[in-house]
């Protein structure tokens, strides 16, 4: 038999864990199999992951960044374009509503000459288009 001293190899088990803890602090270089490994996992978990984990959704009525435009000038009036949640935290009527909004925001006397409901695809109003004669 041979006395002599042998290095001391890791046994199987150590080698697998120090593989894994360099898969966890991500130690590889690129272009070795063990980094080709960890992107493959990563890929693999972004498109296998059921859509139920992310939680985004998609955005069917932005919220506008004015809620009050002047659009054009005509016959009728003065055509502002005015957001429907604006005249609605004003009150339930659109009319009263648009009425107490233009008072507001007009230094000038006014007349409210028509008022139209612009809807979107599900139905909802989101916009009123408001005639005014100034």
């Amino acid at each position: 038999m041979n006395d002599a001293p042998t290095a001391d190899r890791p046994s199987a088990l150590r080698r697998l864990g120090r593989t894994f803890k360099s898969f966890i602090l991500w130690q590889h270089e690129r272009a070795t199999w063990q980094y080709d490994v960890m992107c493959g996992v990563i890929f693999l978990l972004v498109v296998l992951l059921p859509a139920r984990y992310f939680h985004d959704q998609p955005v069917y009525n932005p919220q506008p960044v004015l809620d009050i435009v002047r659009m054009d000038a005509d016959a009728e009036g003065v055509r502002y374009r005015v957001s429907a949640e604006l005249l609605a935290s004003y009150d339930p009527e659109p009319q009263r509503a648009a009425r107490e909004v233009f008072a507001r925001n007009l230094s000038h006397p006014f007349t409210l000459v028509r008022i139209q409901p612009i809807r979107a695809q599900d139905g909802t109003v989101v916009w009123y288009d408001v005639w005014v004669r100034e």
